[in-house]
């Protein structure tokens, strides 16, 4: 009996405790514009999540709020189209697609392997890179939320952008190793190219002059067996040109090093860095520099302000921190987020 009446009391208070948790986070009519923190939670846990901000308003978890259910395993990317939300679930291998006022969800996107970005092409298309090895780009009809063809790429694709007709994607390697960005011409769906960067190209980002910069994070090398690491390559900032595909290199860091994600401030002329350090590369001048002398998960700007969004190093256990800071280095806030965050979109 007084292991009963014991269960019942516990009951109560964690009743208690998580109304008081919700009635801390005020209502919210319409998600649709803010910042939202991409949590990619811990792999095998479900505990990825969206963590949103508008002025001084923040909502941990709208996505459970709305569904009552998690968002995914690891949340690989998340972005906003034309009033949806589309985030990918990477290990439960889906794209969610979200009323963008709600967050209910509206539709799943099946039939990938291992799917890692997404990207809008216009014309109600959208490109999202699959496959931990042998890679493709699926494109997605956001009429019908389907798979509608695919176009063969490099191993382990991951980040991508868009630059007039065409799309660039980033080949990491995956589970091997490849140091090529593919060139795809939209309007046909075909590979144009092949242009080699440095090793595990992750993510890229294209100027208004028409530089792609490609964050390469360095190959880590095993012995035979997968046991032991006997090596590294650099970690490298690359410059595509556009035009003649002509690569111009520059380091990162040192041996050991390999970030896995950058923000670009063209306004300021700067492409931030997550590294052991926050780093901030001028793209006039070529110089690398630690904008913060502090470790990083991930790194955004907000193309309106030009403030800086730093998501804090990861345990990938306990809840992150974003620190806010001005293009100066200037610190403003700190909030709250969930389970390893590493991006914040904002819309």
């Amino acid at each position: 009996m007084k292991l009963k009446f014991l269960s019942v009391v516990l009951f109560s208070l964690v009743l208690v405790s998580c109304d008081k948790c919700k009635t801390d986070e005020p209502t919210v009519a319409d998600y649709t514009h803010g910042a939202f923190i991409v949590n990619e939670g811990s792999f095998g846990n479900l505990n990825g999540s969206i963590t949103w901000t508008l002025n001084s308003v923040l909502v941990s978890n709208p996505f459970a709020d709305a569904n009552g259910t998690a968002l995914g395993d690891v949340i690989s990317d998340f972005d906003v189209v034309n009033g949806k939300f589309y985030a990918i679930s990477n290990s439960t291998a889906k794209v969610i697609v979200m009323n963008a006022t709600t967050f209910k969800i509206e539709a799943e996107i099946t039939g990938f392997a291992y799917p890692r970005s997404f990207q809008y092409v216009g014309n109600g298309m959208a490109a999202v890179t699959d496959g931990s090895l042998d890679g493709s780009v699926k494109w997605i009809d956001l009429s019908t939320n389907t798979i509608v063809s695919a176009t063969p790429v490099g191993l382990g694709p991951e980040g991508m952008c868009v630059f007039g007709d065409r799309l660039y994607v980033c080949n990491s390697g995956g589970w091997d190793i490849d140091n090529r960005v593919t060139v795809i011409d939209i309007p046909s769906q075909s590979v144009l190219t092949n242009v080699t960067v440095a090793d595990r190209p992750v993510e890229i980002q294209a100027d208004v002059i028409g530089n792609l910069w490609v964050l390469c994070s360095g190959q880590t090398q095993y012995d035979a067996n997968w046991t032991q690491i006997i090596g590294h390559t650099a970690a490298a900032l690359a410059r595509v040109n556009s035009i003649d595909n002509s690569v111009t290199t520059f380091d990162v860091g040192v041996i050991g090093d390999h970030p896995l994600h950058m923000a670009k401030d063209e306004t300021n002329q700067k492409i931030y860095i997550s590294n052991t350090t926050l780093l901030a590369f001028n793209m006039q001048t070529n110089a690398m520099s630690d904008f913060l002398s502090v470790p990083t998960n991930g790194v955004s700007v907000n193309p309106a302000t030009l403030e800086v969004w730093v998501c804090s190093e990861t345990n990938y256990a306990a809840p992150s921190s974003i620190k806010v800071y001005n293009s100066g280095g200037e610190y403003l806030k700190e909030l709250n987020a969930g389970i390893a965050a590493w991006k914040v979109e904002f819309n």
